[in-house]
C-alpha cells in the first residue's frame, strides 16, 4: 500500500537523523499527515464495512423471506438491501478519494522532509 511505503520513507527520512530543526520538523510532519491519513481512510472503510454488511443482510433477509413465500416482505428487503448497496458504493468511493487526498497529502509532506535533509546534508 502507498501509505506504508510512505510511512517507511518518511521513517527512514527521520532514522537518517536530520541535524537541522526544519528536517526534523518536516520529517515529523511527513509521519503526522502520513498517520492522519491512513487513520481517516481506516474509518471510510470500517464505514464502508458496516454499509457492506447491511446490504448483505438486507439481502439475505430478503432471500429467506422470498423463500417462505412472502412476496411483500422480500420486496422491502429486497429495497432496503438496494439502499444499502448504493451507500456502500459511495462510501467506497469516498474511501478512495480520502485515501488518494491523503496519500497525496503525505507524499507532499514526505518530499518536502527529504528536501529539507538534503539541504541539511549539503550544508555540512
Amino acid at each position: 500500500m502507498n501509505f506504508k511505503r510512505i510511512v517507511m520513507a518518511t521513517a527512514l527520512v527521520a532514522a537518517l537523523g536530520a541535524c537541522s530543526d526544519n528536517a526534523q520538523q518536516a520529517a515529523q510532519e511527513a509521519a503526522a499527515k502520513a498517520k492522519a491519513a491512513a487513520d481517516a481512510t481506516k474509518a471510510a472503510a470500517q464505514q464502508t464495512a458496516q454499509q457492506a454488511q447491511q446490504a448483505a443482510t438486507a439481502a439475505q433477509t430478503a432471500a429467506e423471506q422470498a423463500k417462505a413465500g412472502d412476496a411483500g416482505a422480500a420486496m422491502q428487503s429486497a429495497q432496503q438491501a438496494t439502499q444499502a448497496g448504493q451507500a456502500a458504493a459511495t462510501s467506497a468511493q469516498e474511501t478512495a478519494d480520502t485515501a488518494k487526498q491523503g496519500a497525496q497529502e503525505t507524499k507532499e509532506a514526505a518530499e518536502k522532509a527529504v528536501d529539507a535533509a538534503k539541504k541539511d546534508a549539503n550544508g555540512h
